[in-house]
């Protein structure tokens, strides 16, 4: 048995369109589907797959993939007929769902922000000689040269999961004032 307060197909829909209005750029239907099963759990995946094509049918929700990215991925946009629905029919939902509903895109939309504005890339120079380029858009880019593709790989990987983290420690390492050291 399921439990959650949302449970036919037009709930469903506002939904979908409830969530699609907090998210303000382009997004995959798993990450729709994500913030939706977190949010309520009175339907199935099944259930959401076929509002959302129903959706796409009506315009609310279109396809911007061949639009917005180059990488096949399919990813949609809510229209404004979308954002119209959402905002007269968002009553229909319970207030706990919308709550959660807009915790969740908004996690997602950090998350997605997130990964984008981190980019990673090894450059090859010779045999053991490789660059492994670490950047976070607009606010710090590293070049450390390592011996081989493991090393590059493990460099990438770290920088993704703790990028925060390396910037704070740089930060702290620039600016902290080395000339108590020299006087030891």
């Amino acid at each position: 048995m399921r439990y959650g307060f949302i449970r036919d197909k037009k709930e469903i829909k506002f939904l979908i369109l409830y969530v699609m209005g907090y998210i303000p750029f382009d997004v995959s239907f798993d990450s729709i589907a994500d913030i939706c099963t977190w949010c309520d759990e009175g339907f199935s995946y099944f259930d959401l797959t076929e509002a959302f094509d129903e959706l796409l049918e009506t315009n609310h929700i279109i396809d911007v993939s061949e639009i917005s990215n180059n990488t096949g991925d399919k990813t949609y946009f809510i229209t404004e007929k979308g954002k119209d629905t959402a905002k007269l029919f968002e009553d229909h939902l319970p207030l706990t769902v919308r709550k959660e509903a807009q915790i969740y895109a908004l996690k997602v939309v950090r998350k997605i922000r997130r990964s984008a504005g981190l980019q990673t890339y090894v450059s090859e120079n010779g045999a053991n000689d490789f660059i492994v380029h670490l950047v976070m858009s607009d606010v710090f880019s590293i070049n450390m040269n390592v011996v081989n593709k493991r090393q590059a790989s493990m460099l990438e990987k770290n920088f993704k999961q703790n990028a925060e983290k390396i910037y704070n420690e740089l930060l702290t390492a620039l600016t902290k004032s080395y000339d108590e050291e020299k006087k030891k």
